[in-house]
């Protein structure tokens, strides 16, 4: 993958840019916190008490302080208030509290590489409702293992797009009004004015930061219309995920069918209407609650 490179035949780019270019030497990428690689360490090691974990989370006050706001918001229900890391550990388990820590390091991972000509608040709201929709479909899907990895899979599936907007902001504003003009797809347009999609780049970066497969997966697949391989209902489901966080809840069957009309083979996933029509509200009424536990709430910049 990495010695492709996708030139644009609409704008003449002096000096195309690759994958390679992107996530090998070219340039400089944002790094995982330290703090997440010990603890993520810490979380597949067996031998780690929950203790010793807790007091690693702890060293950093305001991851803990997210951690702790996700895990006692409506989302999760938890019948009494979570008071530390450690205890988190203990009901959640070490692989939730994995997936949570994720969204708590992911604003501060692109923090000051906001730009005003770029709404940062809609973009995380569209990927907090496609991991909140991913994940509560996931929980009603047999075929998915662990329904946490795919609110991950949500929350990180245009990250390639953040970090287009951070590199190349002009190239991003002419993918954007390219596509509005030519009535094209965001990835024929961003071949067009950048030589590369935000999938790619978002497959790469995930790669580089040693992410498991299903979640590079989700990344490269999420407009992709058919899917097959090992990870194909997990790609799918953020496919559907992504297309109906676009929309505004469907209130009944018939409006839920209006809308699965304009998604291509949206029936793979195993999601009936009632499942849709549901996690879409459950979505809506969570979203801004999640985000504000996440630190993803009031961050936009203003243009005026």
């Amino acid at each position: 993958m990495l010695n492709i490179i996708m030139q644009s035949a609409e704008l003449d780019i002096e000096q195309p840019i690759t994958v390679e270019q992107l996530v090998g030497k070219g340039l400089d990428l944002p790094s995982l916190p330290e703090i997440y690689l010990r603890v993520s360490e810490q979380l597949e090691d067996d031998s780690s008490s929950v203790q010793r974990i807790g007091d690693t989370v702890q060293n950093d006050p305001a991851i803990t302080t997210r951690v702790l706001k996700m895990v006692n918001s409506a989302y999760y229900g938890l019948p009494n208030q979570v008071a530390s890391i450690s205890q988190a550990v203990s009901l959640l388990g070490r692989e939730r509290l994995k997936h949570i820590l994720i969204g708590s390091v992911l604003r501060g991972v692109f923090s000051g590489q906001d730009n005003p000509a770029f709404s940062m608040q809609e973009f995380w709201q569209h990927s907090i409702k496609t991991a909140i929709i991913a994940r509560q479909l996931a929980k009603q899907i047999t075929e998915i293992k662990e329904s946490e990895s795919m609110f991950t899979a949500g929350l990180l599936h245009d990250i390639g797009k953040m970090l287009l907007i951070n590199k190349f902001p002009e190239r991003m504003l002419a993918a954007e009004e390219y596509m509005i003009q030519k009535r094209v797809d965001i990835l024929t347009a961003e071949l067009s004015q950048i030589g590369i999609t935000h999938t790619a780049v978002g497959e790469a970066l995930m790669e580089h930061w040693g992410f498991p497969q299903l979640l590079i997966d989700c990344a490269r697949n999420h407009h992709e219309i058919v899917h097959d391989g090992e990870n194909r209902v997990a790609t799918h489901l953020i496919y559907l995920a992504n297309n109906l966080s676009q929309y505004v809840p469907p209130l009944d069957d018939s409006e839920t069918q209006d809308i699965l009309l304009d998604i291509d083979n949206w029936d793979m996933g195993y999601a009936s209407f009632e499942m849709i029509a549901s996690a879409c509200q459950h979505a809506d009424d969570m979203v801004f609650e999640v985000m504000e536990s996440l630190g993803m709430v009031a961050i936009e910049i203003s243009s005026d």
